[in-house]
């Protein structure tokens, strides 16, 4: 079953695809990088199981995960209520791109990484102050989660 979130995660990665914003490198950690990536020594379900509980601590919502390519990949998307109340004076119309954590977690090598579309694509996208403050405040927020469920 193909979920929203999913959806969401999908169309967003063709958008950027098609302004050319994905890089050649995604692991490129210059300015223009889209992906920031973590890896970690747990198993791929434990890290889901750590960003739900993750979530639901900090009073985020956790919109669900998909298993994809065989279940070899999980999809995992999440929104922070800061980040979005920074984006809706913008307008409605941009909560489809409303990034607050489009996470992809899978198996590489003998441990486990984790990547993130990082939230400056959105500034990218729709260059305004709104969509440039709510990459500035979910970017501190998503690298905290990211520290806490990869170690």
């Amino acid at each position: 079953m193909i979920t929203r979130a999913f959806k969401l995660m999908v169309s967003t990665a063709l958008v950027l695809a098609f302004l050319g914003a994905v890089p050649h490198e995604p692991k490129a950690q210059g300015a223009n990088a889209i992906f920031i990536l973590k890896t970690s020594t747990k198993e791929p379900d434990a890290i889901v199981a750590a960003i739900r509980s993750y979530a639901q601590e900090k009073k985020w919502q956790y919109l669900g995960d998909s298993k994809i390519k065989q279940g070899q990949i999980t999809l995992v998307k999440i929104c922070i209520p800061e980040v979005g109340q920074a984006l809706w004076a913008a307008g409605a119309h941009l909560s489809a791109m409303l990034p607050c954590g489009n996470i992809g977690i899978y198996k590489k090598g003998q441990g486990t990484e984790i990547s993130l579309l990082h939230p400056r694509y959105m500034h990218q996208l729709h260059p305004t102050p709104e969509t440039e403050r709510a990459s500035a405040i979910a970017l501190p927020l998503l690298d905290a989660l990211l520290s806490a469920v990869a170690n």
